[in-house]
């Protein structure tokens, strides 16, 4: 008995010895808490952003007018105006995630098919970005009451009649999506599933970072580094190579992680190949070059541990790995892209489901290459070949 508490009270002392990694061990859970209560409490919601809304107005009469006009009034939305092609090709980048096309005669249409059964019925077409789904349900609840309020006063302008006999219109909901098919339902076919997947791929990659980190803190403590260097070798040698290798094994799980998406979900390039692949080689370059920024921090395992996990999950959260990045207030979203992670993720989002050029890879490459840069350059100036 005697022995045991002997071995309990040296796993306490060897856990209190190291007071840094106490602290990140107390105070993480309590900043993590924190972060979500500010994120999705009351202080959160007073920023919540509006939802962007493109409308093409091939009608320019006074109905479509006054339905554009209710729409910027509401304070739920911003709206801008552009033509069918113009807001078609932001909806299918990602710039906004829900437009409005409204066709030409319009105004007169509908108003025929509110007092007649038989009067063909003009077709409103949302296009909706199928990342973004849940917009596309509150714009169209919100756009359909605005046309039929408008529509209504226009058949019966001397009784001001807020209602009608008929729909005036039919609503065509179109997903933008680089290809659809039989597979696809209507919240976009595959979008989803290849998101989920561009998600957990990152988020795996940040996560091979912090094993990466911790392991070079491992043989610095067992020596390892200390007799590599007394090898004639330079120091941008010793450090390029274990980056190189790392950036290597990351790019291989990468091609893991989609190729099982490919076989079993369907998950594809529907854009560029050439741009996808320089993606996936800069975040890799990225992921090697933090997790040797975090064994040029840390001086143990436990604080590498402590401190890099809750950094992972914050990425991956803001980055748009778990929930899409529009569910939250709008000074998160600003946040969040000054963060690799949310550039690794748009831009293999751009070239799989959204089917992109290579134009489209190359700022998130850029960017990408911008971080890789810049943590390999603290890292090396920081690294300690020896233990404390």
């Amino acid at each position: 008995m005697n022995a045991f508490f002997a071995l309990v009270r040296n796993d306490l002392r060897l856990f209190f010895a190291d007071q840094r990694a106490v602290i990140a061990t107390i105070c993480v859970p309590i900043g993590i808490a924190s972060f979500f209560g500010i994120v999705f409490g009351s202080g959160g919601g007073k920023s919540a952003s509006k939802i962007p809304v493109l409308i093409a107005d091939g009608d320019s009469s006074s109905v479509s007018q006054k339905i554009i006009a209710g729409a910027k009034a509401d304070s739920a939305f911003t709206i801008t105006e552009g033509t069918e092609a113009s807001v078609r090709d932001a909806v299918h980048k990602g710039q906004t995630s829900v437009a409005l096309v409204i066709p030409k005669d319009f105004g007169t249409e509908s108003a025929q098919a509110l007092l007649s059964p038989t009067a063909p019925r003009p077709k409103l077409t949302f296009l909706y970005d199928p990342a973004k789904s849940s917009d596309l349900q509150m714009t169209q609840g919100v756009l359909i009451q605005q046309v039929m309020q408008v529509v209504s006063q226009e058949a019966f302008p001397s009784s001001g009649m807020a209602g009608g006999f008929n729909n005036p219109c039919e609503l065509v909901k179109e997903a933008v999506t680089a290809r659809t098919g039989p597979n696809d339902d209507a919240s976009g076919g595959k979008a989803g599933v290849s998101h989920v997947f561009v998600g957990m791929a990152v988020q795996g990659l940040l996560f091979f970072a912090v094993d990466f980190g911790i392991g070079m803190v491992r043989d610095r403590r067992m020596g390892l580094w200390k007799r590599l260097r007394a090898a004639p070798l330079p120091r941008r040698t010793l450090l390029g190579s274990r980056l190189c290798s790392s950036a290597m094994i990351g790019f291989l799980e990468l091609a893991a992680v989609f190729g099982f998406g490919a076989l079993v979900f369907g998950i594809r390039v529907y854009g560029s190949v050439v741009g996808f692949l320089l993606i996936g080689v800069s975040a890799s370059l990225m992921v090697a070059s933090f997790g040797m920024l975090i064994a040029a921090l840390g001086k143990t395992e436990a604080q590498c541990r402590a401190a890099s996990v809750p950094l992972v999950l914050a990425m991956s959260f803001l980055g748009g790995a778990w929930l899409p990045s529009f569910m939250m207030p709008a000074w998160v979203q600003g946040i969040a892209k000054a963060l690799p992670s949310r550039w690794a993720i748009d831009g293999f989002d751009a070239v799989t489901w959204r089917g992109l050029d290579l134009a489209s890879a190359l700022t998130p490459v850029g960017v990408l290459l911008a971080f890789a840069a810049v943590f390999s350059g603290f890292a090396v100036a920081r690294f300690r070949w020896e233990a404390d």
